[in-house]
């Protein structure tokens, strides 16, 4: 038996070197083991808050479920992907992993995912969010929840500072600028009204209030050198009126999380981060933080908003416990009690029924951000799709050419021109 086991092992080794990944479902195990249990391999990333509410949440299933059993394997963002691609490529993917928007159509391309068909009820789901785990109209990722790319605000500084909450549904960037030198003239003590930010969601929103897109049809890049220029300007601008740290510490705070950005730490008044994100930032500083639209201009198309989803859940391509998998994967979306233990940790829920039976234990942060999330129903363009292979390297790629133009080694439009050539050669490859 053990020598029939470790050549089946070896061959499926020998198809996996051989490039046959759509091979590998065939060499995982069945769905039960000896006596009866299902064991599943559950892969996750995150820092220690949500290891443990991801434990508790998978304990809970196990308690509903007592025929399956799950292994837990997390990591720190920075590994994370590192060794699921390796795991992939030897044939011992997890069962269930999570995954985000830059790096499940990669996968999805790759048939490295499970049809989720027939697997998951999606009937309660967000039917627009969930084309965001979708490829060629296959479901292959669902969505955790939803984020919207917002500005925080810190009132507390505000109010130090003697200026008052602008008000988001008028204000231009050129306001944006111009509120965050005031803060930093006003508080005079290493506080700035605000911190510099290459996220590419940052940059989507810019672009679409241009009416431009981030990714073209073709899966290349589709925004201009000119927007693109405009936008790594902007950020020059911040530096230059004192908005914003000089190059060497903006450096310094866009290696760090958001614990350690400055409104967190009660030295900025502004920052751009994720909603969801809210509760740490609130945390870390004590003070009241304020949920506030991104600037546009007086000629912008639209607001540029939309909601993203946070992260993905998908079951392996080379699983042989799809069944047991999907049905994990179900109770982590579906399931008031699983609902109510995440919270916000990977988004808000997109499942109507299910929030409504935990809106009113959230805490306030949530709440706040749900509020919020509301407001902007009516403004919101459509989610993302799912993002092109390569798209996993266009953060770290924003940043480099960003700290070339603010540490004056290139020209904003040489920024643009490079990352639109570089990111491109990456791209669909």
């Amino acid at each position: 038996m053990n020598g029939r086991k470790n050549g089946a092992t070896k061959l499926c080794s020998a198809l996996l070197m051989a490039g046959a990944l759509t091979l590998t479902a065939a060499c995982g195990g069945g769905d039960s083991g000896g006596d009866g249990t299902t064991t599943l391999r559950v892969a996750w990333w995150g820092n220690d808050t949500r290891q443990a509410i991801t434990e508790e949440v998978l304990d809970l299933f196990m308690e509903k479920n007592e025929d399956i059993k799950v292994e837990m394997e997390y990591s720190d963002w920075d590994n994370y992907y590192d060794r699921l691609t390796t795991q992939m490529a030897s044939g011992d993917a997890p069962d269930v992993f999570a995954t985000e928007i830059r790096r499940m159509g990669e996968f999805g391309t790759r048939n490295a995912l499970a049809d989720l068909d027939g697997l998951v009820d999606m009937s309660g789901l967000d039917p627009q969010l969930l084309q965001s785990g979708q490829l060629e109209g296959t479901q292959y990722a669902i969505p955790t929840g939803v984020n919207a790319f917002i500005i925080a605000a810190n009132k507390t500084v505000l109010d130090e500072a003697g200026i008052e909450l602008p008000d988001d549904t008028t204000w231009t960037w050129d306001d944006y600028r111009d509120f965050a030198a005031e803060v930093t003239a006003a508080t005079g003590d290493g506080s700035y009204g605000t911190q510099l930010s290459f996220n590419d969601a940052y940059l989507n929103i810019y672009a679409q209030q241009h009416g431009e897109i981030f990714y073209g049809e073709d899966g290349k890049i589709g925004m201009s050198e000119e927007v693109i220029a405009d936008w790594y300007s902007f950020q020059q601008d911040l530096i230059d009126s004192k908005a914003s740290p000089d190059a060497s510490r903006s450096a310094e705070l866009g290696s760090t999380g958001v614990e350690a950005s400055l409104v967190a730490t009660n030295k900025g008044a502004f920052g751009m981060w994720w909603s969801n994100q809210l509760n740490a930032i609130t945390t870390g500083s004590g003070s009241e933080i304020v949920l506030l639209r991104m600037p546009k201009d007086e000629d912008a198309v639209s607001g540029g908003h939309f909601l993203q989803p946070n992260m993905f859940w998908s079951v392996a391509a080379s699983s042989g416990k799809k069944e047991a998998a999907g049905q994990l994967v179900d109770f982590l979306v579906n399931d008031p009690e699983a609902a109510a233990i995440i919270g916000s940790d990977r988004g808000l829920p997109r499942n109507e029924a299910v929030l409504e039976e935990i809106r009113a234990g959230l805490p306030e942060t949530d709440q706040a951000s749900l509020e919020f999330i509301g407001a902007l129903a009516d403004e919101l363009n459509d989610p993302p799709k799912a993002n092109p292979n390569g798209a996993g390297e266009m953060p770290a790629m924003l940043e480099r050419y960003g700290q070339e133009v603010v540490f004056g080694r290139m020209t904003p439009q040489e920024a643009a021109s490079g990352f639109i050539s570089e990111a491109n050669s990456v791209l669909n490859k």
